[in-house]
């Protein structure tokens, strides 16, 4: 037992050595350096001062998607998140999204209205030479108008999961993407200010910027975002107001 104790006894002392070492390299700014190159602590201040969010990555996501999404560029989250293999982010990876242009992520449809501005002023129905048909087949389970939490500003049409979701009219696509309740959504703009917004889709099968005509299938009936069942939300605007569609659907 006498051999042993020396040996514990130096043991502790040289513990103690290498604490007494790190607490002063710390203190005169040698600690070791984290990933971004700054010392954890200092790496954690500048992060929390700076612009930005965190996002928890979701089954499908991309950084490009997360750009688009976000409005940053996909360089700069790459950059921030020192991510080495962009088409290797682990589903639920938290990112760092340096100063985005939508804090929330949801690239909130009212911007794609607003982006008519004059149009709102454009020609008639008639005079536009548009004639709206049904995107779907199916029994309308919730009107347009008012309800116990806000306004519906279309009507919800039921169908069976998957059924083809057709182009009311010819047009350009200027949103396929997901926004918040709409889960995943197509709006397309037609003459004279119009636009028609397809919502709750399970597949999107457009993409931003195409031209469709009249009856083009752009995408699949689904549950996505805030629905109860299988069905389409079909929304008529022109500039920034919704219209009861069933007044312009023959």
């Amino acid at each position: 037992m006498s051999l042993r104790r020396p040996d514990r006894r130096a043991r502790l002392g040289r513990l103690a050595a290498t604490a007494l070492a790190a607490a002063l390299a710390t203190a005169m700014g040698c600690a070791h350096p984290s990933p971004d190159g700054a010392a954890g602590s200092s790496a954690s201040e500048r992060r929390a001062a700076e612009d930005g969010v965190v996002h928890v990555v979701r089954p499908g996501e991309t950084i490009w998607r997360l750009a688009k999404r976000y409005g940053v560029a996909a360089d700069d989250i790459v950059r921030a998140n020192q991510i080495a293999d962009v088409r290797n982010v682990a589903v639920g990876a938290r990112l760092w999204i340096p100063d985005p242009a939508d804090p929330s992520g949801s690239r909130t449809l009212p911007s794609l209205w607003a982006e008519e501005g004059p149009a709102v002023a454009g020609a008639p129905l008639g005079e536009a030479d548009l004639a709206f048909a049904w995107p779907v087949r199916g029994d309308v389970g919730s009107g347009f108008g008012g309800r116990s939490r806000g306004t519906h500003d279309g009507i919800d049409i039921g169908a069976p999961k998957g059924t083809p979701v057709c182009a009311a009219e010819a047009g350009k696509v200027v949103y396929a993407d997901e926004a918040d309740a709409y889960g995943r959504v197509v709006v397309v703009r037609h003459l004279g200010g119009w636009s028609t917004l397809y919502a709750h889709n399970r597949k999107n099968r457009v993409r931003e910027g195409q031209l469709v005509e009249r009856g083009d299938v752009i995408g699949e009936v689904g549950t996505s975002g805030n629905a109860s069942g299988p069905h389409v939300h079909f929304e008529i605007r022109r500039g920034p107001t919704s219209l009861d569609p069933l007044r312009y659907l023959p």
